[in-house]
């Protein structure tokens, strides 16, 4: 086995919990258990500017979303008094929040082979504690302190092990519209997913999330479309306090379009973004990397069947070169709501382009912008490069607040010339012999034990193909324990 190169991105590893999109799509889940609910339960959370909020009174996979506009009860406890407490009465109120998280991680082969000693134990550590003050429903200021740290890690990075410092701080001022909508301006430093959350996401499993700093702007006509512009630079995580700032070696500027039930009751999305990076390290070599984005995607959830198919071209530059990539990602399902444990029968199928000639100065490496790569494995094993895998799943709900997914993952190379690239860390040196790499296995389970506190247990095993293991691959195993309590 030869390494040969490192993807210019972190990738995430496992998610916590789901969480719908504005575009009713799911952030943080290999499952469709985060998509758009029944009309019968509540309706969740938009994720964007001006959007609607959770369910009043319930913490939320982001944080911003969260409704605490009701007066708490005179007996209510002390943690419900402090998410709402009133300031010269009427509608100006401040609400104070946290969280606090332990993540047991147990690794064999975290890059399967790809160097020495590549086991790791570690507990992630996280906590968080919110300030968010609302003045009237148009404006508000939102900050959020956190605290990361990774113990018993031999292999440290960046996003696991951040001291004290600003997770989030921004002020939305909204002008409202009236029948025409509404404009939300978001100037500050805050998390920002993008439609189903695949290419651009939270890297929740991390102990720090993926955070930009600059301006998001978003327009909203409730019911009928949405229209994201923002200008963004990623943060930098530095592992002192207080010390994250803007990566002033990249940018991430684009428009996100989305127009829910539009065609035949589906929704409809569009966008075009672009990232720049300084030095990007790919097969081709290192050099400037300037990435086009041009993204469509469909969807739909309903009772029964759910359905989400997204394509993605990347054209640009890099390293002088022209960019060529793409990918297609497809996931859907159907759930028997009427059956005991109202089973779901789910199918996930992904191809993300690689290279087929690594000497004709062109990149055809499709590289997520800020990309789930526990999309394909809880244990963060594959990045979303020269990938296609199959996924045929079963998802099981014994009672209300518990969630069990199993299924195989079968993954291949979608080109042969290409490498295989593994999460964050780089990639096998290219094989003819074939284009399987293996399969995983996994289980995810998660119990909501109350509104606060939530359990998860994952398990991946990868079992790699003999081609794979000739080139000095390795099989591998991921199993992971999380503790959440959100106030």
């Amino acid at each position: 086995m030869v390494f040969a190169a490192q993807v210019a991105q972190a990738q995430s590893v496992p998610p916590n919990s789901p969480q719908t999109t504005e575009s009713g799509g799911p952030l943080a889940s290999q499952s469709m258990t985060g998509l758009r609910p029944p009309k019968s339960q509540p309706r969740p959370a938009e994720v964007l500017p001006g959007g609607r909020p959770g369910p009043q009174g319930l913490p939320q996979f982001y944080r911003w979303t969260e409704d605490w506009s009701a007066t708490p009860k005179a007996d209510a406890p002390l943690v419900e008094k402090i998410r709402h407490i009133p300031i010269a009465g009427g509608d100006v109120y401040l609400s104070l929040g946290g969280e606090a998280r332990l993540y047991y991680t147990n690794w064999n082969h975290t890059v399967l082979g790809a160097r020495a000693k590549d086991g790791e134990d570690p507990v992630q550590s996280r906590l968080r504690l919110l300030a968010d003050l609302h003045v009237g429903p148009y404006v508000r200021a939102f900050v959020e302190l956190g605290d990361n740290r990774d113990l018993g890690a031999s292999f440290v990075t960046p996003p696991n092990s951040d001291k004290l410092d600003i997770a989030q701080a921004f002020v939305d001022v909204t002008l409202p519209l009236g029948s025409a909508g509404k404009i939300t301006l978001r100037p500050g430093r805050f998390e920002m997913p993008l439609g189903n959350g695949k290419l651009v996401d939270t890297r929740e499993g991390l102990n720090t999330r993926f955070t930009f700093q600059g301006v998001r702007a978003t327009y909203i006509l409730p019911g009928k479309v949405s229209v994201d512009v923002f200008g963004l630079r990623p943060v930098a995580i530095q592992p002192g306090t207080f010390d994250d700032n803007p990566n002033h070696a990249s940018t991430f500027t684009g428009v996100y379009v989305s127009a829910p039930n539009r065609v035949a009751g589906f929704g409809v999305d569009g966008y075009w973004y672009e990232v720049n990076r300084d030095s990007a390290t790919l097969r081709e070599g290192v050099g400037r990397d300037h990435r086009d984005n041009w993204g469509g995607r469909l969807w739909r959830r309903g009772p029964a069947w759910d359905f989400d198919l997204e394509g993605n071209h990347q054209s640009g530059s890099f390293n002088g070169g022209n960019i060529d990539a793409y990918a297609i990602l497809f996931e859907g399902g159907y759930t028997l709501v009427a059956k005991p444990l109202k089973p779901r029968l789910g199918l996930r199928a992904n191809l993300f382009s690689g290279d087929n000639n690594l000497a004709d100065g062109k990149a055809g490496t499709f590289v997520a912008a800020f990309g789930r790569s526990s999309l394909i494995t809880e244990g963060a094993f594959f990045g979303l490069s020269n990938l296609m895998d199959l996924y045929p799943s079963l998802t099981l709900k014994p009672r209300d607040n518990i969630t069990v997914l199993v299924g195989p993952d079968f993954l291949w190379r979608n080109s042969k010339a290409d490498g295989v690239y593994l999460g964050p860390s780089g990639s096998f040196a290219p094989y003819a012999s074939s284009r399987a790499i293996g399969t995983d296995l996994n289980l995810d389970a998660s119990w909501q034990f109350s509104k606060r506190m939530q359990f998860r247990l994952f398990e991946t095993y990868f079992a790699a193909t003999d081609s794979f293991q000739a080139h000095g691959g390795r099989n591998g195993n991921y199993f992971g324990v999380l503790a959440d309590y959100r106030f």
